[in-house]
Parts: structure tokens; C-alpha cells; sequence
């Protein structure tokens, strides 16, 4: 379980967080869980949620911040969001969680107080309501929370630079040990206050260092303070270490590889070792000279090898440093300590020097190795230089060693400073500079697309609602978590709708924004209802999703978001999931691979269509009609498939009852409209249900054959595109007609009877 950052701030900072007014922030325990957290308490207000007729009044709210977070667990996630509601004196409780880049960890949660606890119920109607409720009360004030940490960071790294600095001229002076001393214990009281606060473990082994040279220099110091107290040399003194307790263990950090085992075997043998005689002693400082002066050899070669072999062991070399000043704390004489003070800031300088010029030379696998000095990717000219040359590999290699609070972090490029990354893509994004690749990378490692735009609207949106937005190729890239994710859609929905309650915006850029928010939920509604549970079907829709990202992409996208495609599509879906209840899964997984296996002979077909040169209103108005066939056919299959059977399970006595014979004229009539209506639509018969929800369907029988006779002008073209718009533009419902000769209680009717619907995955 990883430590929370933001708690450890929020405990070593309590009394200097600023908070807005009406904030409280309370230091609690878990009473189920024992854990500790942060309650920051939030200011009541008067908020009503409404569902139908019921009124649910806020009572209280607040944000809990947990000592450690484990991003596997929602619920111990970095922070959540709680709130009671009062409905005619029963009590309500609502939770939403929030990962450590604002992301929503789960579903939300909406409970009622029973007898028996907090049980669940139903929030369907209310969710958005909920969410915009939790996201206008945490995101603001986390905001200005992170912030606040961000700068404490960066406050503390530049105290223990100049620390640091102020050290390198101690020890090469004749400054006294009680000098080296105070500056040695102010370094490390600073990487103390700052090695909870981050994730990097750049700064654990120089806290190390730094702690045994402390412990040196107290048993070197004649002052009566420190013969009153020496360091380890009694049961009753308290050793260095020991307050190491206090603040964040290491060991709830990753270890570093090549220190933390022998450092913790040392200490052992170090308490051992309190009371050396004076034998053991010549040898020892006999043995530490002859260590520093190895070890002073090898950094002089080091310091003149080619740059493979310093990034190789570089970081070696300066574990030797931590180790000699751990194992020889007891006997080391104070000239020895500038001597290894010097070999540990050559080492450190090399290194500092030796990344960006490994970085900006990419060779990334060998600055991988140089974990001491990653702390320094957080300065923000890496983050610059990275997005200015649109280098993708230097920028994940920041994003992914560099503990950057990617969403807080500002940058400057092009002597412009930006609120974050996301913003100077957005921004710097440009025909001739392109940054789809550095924005799908932000994207990856935990960017937040919904920060406000100058306009208030989320960021993300002006890349959707845009007709052909050139860094939409980005969400393609990650479309798992933006175009195809349910929790991405979740939020951005609230917060359009919130937008449109509280700005004043002309008709025509609210119904814009209404139609685009239509668009999603439909989008939504589909993925939540997604059960890819066969590979078949997985393997479907990465077909899919290749040939839409590769030849329809842009008049894809423009036909599913168009407002009249996204109407018929909704009926679509609500009556091709009917049909879909009444077939089994092994058809499904049938239709599946029938579907799949013309793909290959549909992507050649359009690797040789221009569709760019398509023209749209052609195939929107050929898409249009295709669906509304579809739709016919859906619905008249389904009627179909139910009537039939209740004729084959109805008795037949004497030619059959009055009722008997008006199911018989209605499969008449049913089978006289579906005809036509199949000889239309040949091209789409045996379609699979291949939509990633897999609970919609429609048909595709012999679209390959038809390709021929539909290629012959620009008008077939369309009407070709327009029938793989009806797969994409809902992201394929579908319908599937296996062949099933049924059998009726009369031969008139076997001869009239045509297959029973046998729908495939959506």
C-alpha cells in the first residue's frame, strides 16, 4: 500500500494550509478500518437533488484524504467524496472516489440507512446531479490544495540545494565540526519534511549519507553537549535512525536497489560496533583511508570514461559512498569526511550533467539507470524541451520517472507559460508541429482533459465537438480511457450541463453543446451496457475500431454525432437489444466469427476508397435510410420470432381456435413487409453484432458480393460508406439471420415462414 502524498502534506502542514472560508480540515480514524485520514469539512449550503418527485436536502458533505492509498482499492483511493442527504427523516449517503490525477475511481456510490447498515439503492435518475455536486465541491478546493503542496515542494528542494551548497563550502574550509555539524542536521531535517511529501526515492540514500555523517561528526564534536549525550553509545540516547520513525518509513518506498539491503544490514553491525578498542580502531581508520582512496581512483577514471560506462556505474560508485560513511561512522576521522563529502558531490555533479545530455541524445535506456538523479526531471525545461520538439520519447520518459504532478505542474514553450502540459498541446497544436503523440502520452499517464478552458468548458471538448479536430487523433490513440471509457463520458456530461446552468450562452452555441451532449450519452448508454465476455467478440471490435481509426474516422465520428444518426440509433439500440434477448450466446459467438472473417476482404475494399472525396450530406441522407431499414427489419424480426412462437406452442384442434387464425394473418402480414424490406437491405444480412457492448444488432449476409455493383459511380461509393456508417456510427448494431427452418402446425404457413431472428453481438 503506497503512502498518500497529499495526506503527509496535509499532516506536516496543517497549521499553513489555506483553505477558502467556511473550510475546516480534521485529523480523524477510520473506526471500521483503523485507518487515518483527513476530513476536510465542507461548508453546508443549501443543495436540493431531485428525483421526481422526491427531494433530497444536503445535511453535510466533506472530502476524505486517507494516510495511504492503494489504487487497486476505489475505496481507499486518494481521496473521496462524502455527503449525507436528509428524505423525509431517512438518512443518505453518497460517496465518490477520486484517484491521485482526479480521475473517478469507480461508480459512484448512493446508500440508505437501514436497520441493517448502508444499503445501496438506485441512483440512475439522479447520477448527474451527484456527480456535479461532488466535482463543484472537490475539484476547485483540490486544486488549490495541490497547489499549495506543489509549492512546498519546490520550497523544500531549494532550501536543501542551497543547504547542500553551503555544505561543499563548510567542508572545504576550516570551518569546526560543530559548523559542519548544524548545516550537516539542517539537511537533513529538510529532506525529512520532504521525502513524505513525494514519490521519488532520488533523495532516500543522500538523507542516508547525510544522517551517518551526522552521527560521525557528533562522536568527532568536544562540545559538553555532545560528551553529555553520546550518540549511540548508551541505552538511554536516541540514535539517528530512530527519529527516522517519526517521519515516512523508506520502506514504504521502493528500495533502492543497490543501498537499501546492505544499509540495513550495516546498521545492525553498527550498534555492535559502539565501543571499539583501540586496535580494532587503527584498523578501521586504516581500513576507511583505503576505501576513500579506491574509491577516489575509481570516480578520477570514472570522471574521464565514455558516457555508457559512467551511466553503468555511476550509481554504484556512489552507493560505495553511502556504505563507507555507514560502516565506518564509529572511526571515521573528520579529515576523512571532506574527502568523501568531495567524491559524493563529484559523483552527484557527474550525474546531473550526465542526464540531459543522455536525454537530449535519447538514449533512454542508460539514463534509466541514473535513479539518484531523477529528482531533477521535475525542473520544468524537461518538460519544455520535450513538448517544443515534440520528442514523445523524452516525454515519457519524464512522465514516467519524473514524480511530475502532471496536471498541476506549469510549463513554458515558446516563451509562453501554460497552466499545464494538456494546455500547451492544445495550444501549440499546428499543422507544421503537430502533438497528437505528446498529448495521447499526458493522456496515458494520467492527464486530466477536463480542466476549464478560458471559456469554462472542459478542454476535451473543443477536440469533440470540433468536425475534424486534428488532435482527435490522440483520443483515438487512448481511446480506452476517453472515447470508449464509460468513466470518462460520466464525467464530462456533468460538467457540460453544468456549464450550460452557469453560463449565459446564445441559443445556437447551447443547442450545440446540447446536441453534443445527446451524442454522448448515447455513446454512454452503449458502453455501459458493454459485456465483452467471449474473445470473439474482442477480437471483433479491434477490428473495428482498426478500420475506423485507418479509413472512416472523421466522417464516422461526424455521422454518429449528428443529431437525426444519434435519434434513430437510440431506437436502434432499445429494439435490437429485444432481439438480442431472445437468442443464445453460442449464435452470438457464431455470428462473430462469420462477421470477422470479411473484414480482410472489406479492408482491401477500402484501402482503394477515397472516402474524403465522399460526399457527406450523399451519405448521411444513404446512412439514414439504411438505418431506418434497419429498424424496420429489427422490429418486424422480433414481432416475427414471438408470434411464431406461440403459434408452434398453441394446439391445433379443428383448424385452429379464432385467435389461432389472427396469429396466422399477422405472420402473413409480418412476413408480406419483411421481404421487401430484406431485398433492400441484402447488402447488410448476416451482419454480427459486433458493437463493443454487444447488446445491439443488425445484419450483414452479402455485403461482400454486393461491393461490385455498388462501386460503379460516386452515388454507390456513398451508398457503400453509408452501410459501414450504420456499423460505426453507433459503433455497429447489428442484425444476424441464421437459418432455421421452423415448422407451423399447417403447411400453408411452413411455405410462408421465413427464419426466426437470430440476432448476433453488439
Amino acid at each position: 500500500m503506497a503512502k498518500n502524498t497529499l495526506f503527509n502534506f496535509l499532516f506536516y502542514n496543517e497549521a499553513n494550509v489555506q483553505l477558502p472560508h467556511g473550510h475546516k480540515l480534521v485529523l480523524s480514524i477510520n473506526k471500521s478500518s483503523q485507518h487515518a485520514y483527513y476530513r476536510l469539512e465542507l461548508p453546508k449550503g443549501h443543495y436540493l437533488i431531485k428525483d421526481g418527485e422526491k427531494n433530497f436536502l444536503l445535511d453535510n458533505h466533506h472530502i476524505s484524504i486517507y494516510e495511504n492509498e492503494f489504487r487497486d482499492n476505489p475505496k481507499l483511493s486518494q481521496y473521496h467524496y462524502t455527503a449525507e442527504f436528509q428524505y423525509l427523516g431517512e438518512t443518505y449517503r453518497l460517496h465518490v472516489y477520486f484517484n491521485a490525477f482526479d480521475q473517478l475511481n469507480q461508480n459512484i456510490a448512493f446508500e440508505k440507512w437501514t436497520e441493517d447498515g448502508y444499503k445501496v439503492v438506485d441512483s440512475k435518475n439522479i447520477r448527474e446531479q451527484l456527480l456535479i455536486l461532488a466535482l463543484n465541491h472537490t475539484e476547485p478546493l483540490l486544486k488549490k490544495v495541490r497547489q499549495q503542496h506543489h509549492q512546498k515542494i519546490k520550497e523544500l528542494e531549494k532550501r536543501y540545494q542551497d543547504c547542500d551548497e553551503k555544505l561543499s563550502t563548510y567542508f572545504d574550509t576550516e570551518a569546526s565540526t560543530a559548523e559542519i555539524l548544524k548545516i550537516t542536521e539542517e539537511a537533513c531535517e529538510i529532506l525529512r519534511e520532504l521525502l513524505p511529501l513525494i514519490r521519488s526515492t532520488s533523495y532516500t540514500g543522500i538523507l542516508k549519507f547525510h544522517e551517518s555523517t551526522v552521527r560521525a561528526l557528533r562522536k568527532m564534536d568536544t562540545t559538553p553537549f555532545e560528551n553529555s549525550h553520546p550518540l549511540a553509545s548508551t541505552p538511554h540516547a536516541a540514535p539517528e535512525s530512530e527519529e527516522m520513525d517519526d517521519i515516512p518509513d523508506p520502506a514504504s518506498l521502493p528500495d533502492s536497489p543497490l543501498l537499501q539491503t546492505k544499509i540495513e544490514q550495516e546498521e545492525v553491525k553498527r550498534t555492535r560496533q559502539a565501543h571499539p578498542s583501540a586496535p580494532s580502531q587503527n584498523r578501521s581508520r586504516h581500513k576507511v583511508e583505503e576505501e576513500i582512496q579506491k574509491l577516489s581512483i575509481e570516480f578520477q577514471e570514472l570522471s574521464t570514461a565514455p558516457i555508457e560506462i559512467q551511466a553503468k556505474k555511476i550509481e554504484q560508485l556512489l552507493a560505495k559512498t553511502y556504505e563507507i560513511n555507514l560502516l565506518y561512522e564509529q572511526t571515521i576521522q573528520l579529515k576523512y569526511l571532506p574527502q568523501l563529502e568531495k567524491i559524493r558531490r563529484g559523483l552527484q555533479k557527474l550525474e546531473a550533467s550526465l542526464l540531459p545530455e543522455l536525454l537530449f541524445k535519447n538514449k533512454f535506456e542508460l539514463a534509466a539507470l541514473l535513479t539518484s538523479a531523477f529528482y531533477l526531471l521535475r525542473a520544468e525545461k524537461y518538460m519544455s524541451v520535450a513538448l517544443q520538439t515534440r520528442n514523445a520519447k523524452l516525454l515519457d520518459f519524464l512522465l514516467t520517472h519524473g514524480d511530475i504532478d502532471i496536471n498541476q505542474q506549469t510549463v513554458s514553450a515558446r516563451k509562453i507559460q501554460f497552466p499545464s502540459a494538456v494546455h500547451a498541446c492544445l495550444q501549440l497544436d499546428s499543422p507544421s508541429t503537430p502533438m497528437s503523440e505528446c498529448l495521447s502520452l499526458l493522456i496515458k499517464h494520467g492527464a486530466s482533459l477536463f480542466a476549464p478552458s478560458n471559456k469554462g468548458l472542459p478542454l476535451v471538448y473543443s477536440i469533440l465537438a470540433e468536425e475534424a479536430h486534428p488532435l482527435y487523433k490522440a483520443l483515438f490513440m487512448t481511446r480506452e480511457k476517453t472515447i470508449d471509457s464509460a468513466d470518462f463520458l460520466k464525467k464530462l456530461i456533468p460538467l457540460l450541463k453544468a456549464y450550460l446552468e452557469r453560463e449565459t450562452v446564445t441559443d445556437i452555441e447551447k443547442n450545440r453543446i446540447e446536441s453534443q451532449i445527446h451524442s454522448f450519452e448515447y455513446q454512454l448508454d452503449i458502453l455501459e451496457n458493454v459485456q465483452a465476455q467471449d474473445p470473439s467478440s474482442r477480437f471483433l471490435m479491434k477490428r473495428i475500431n482498426h478500420l475506423e481509426e485507418k479509413y472512416l474516422g472523421d466522417i464516422v465520428r461526424k455521422l454518429r454525432q449528428d443529431p437525426n444518426v444519434v435519434e434513430i440509433n437510440k431506437k436502434l439500440q432499445i429494439a435490437a437489444k429485444v432481439l438480442n434477448s431472445k437468442i443464445s450466446r453460442a449464435q452470438q459467438r457464431q455470428a462473430n466469427i462469420a462477421t470477422s472473417q470479411n473484414f480482410e476482404n472489406l479492408e482491401k475494399l477500402l484501402s482503394r476508397v477515397d472516402v474524403k472525396e465522399l460526399d457527406y450530406d450523399l451519405i448521411k441522407a444513404s446512412a439514414l435510410e439504411s438505418l431506418n431499414i434497419q429498424l424496420q427489419l429489427i422490429e418486424a424480426k422480433a414481432e416475427l420470432f414471438d408470434l411464431q412462437k406461440e403459434i408452434r406452442s398453441t394446439p391445433v384442434v379443428n383448424n385452429g381456435s379464432r385467435k389461432y387464425k389472427e396469429r396466422l394473418r399477422r405472420q402473413d402480414e409480418l412476413l408480406r413487409e419483411i421481404r421487401p424490406l430484406e431485398q433492400k437491405y441484402a447488402a447488410m444480412q448476416n451482419f454480427d453484432e459486433v458493437n463493443r457492448d454487444l447488446e445491439t444488432l443488425e445484419s450483414l449476409n452479402t455485403v461482400i458480393e454486393s461491393f461490385g455493383e455498388q462501386l460503379e459511380g460516386l452515388g454507390g461509393m456513398a451508398q457503400l460508406l453509408s452501410q459501414f456508417s450504420s456499423i460505426f456510427s453507433s459503433k455497429g448494431i447489428k442484425l444476424s439471420f441464421t437459418e432455421e427452418n421452423e415448422e407451423t402446425h399447417t403447411s400453408s404457413c411452413s411455405e410462408k415462414e421465413i427464419d426466426a431472428p437470430s440476432p448476433s453481438s453488439h
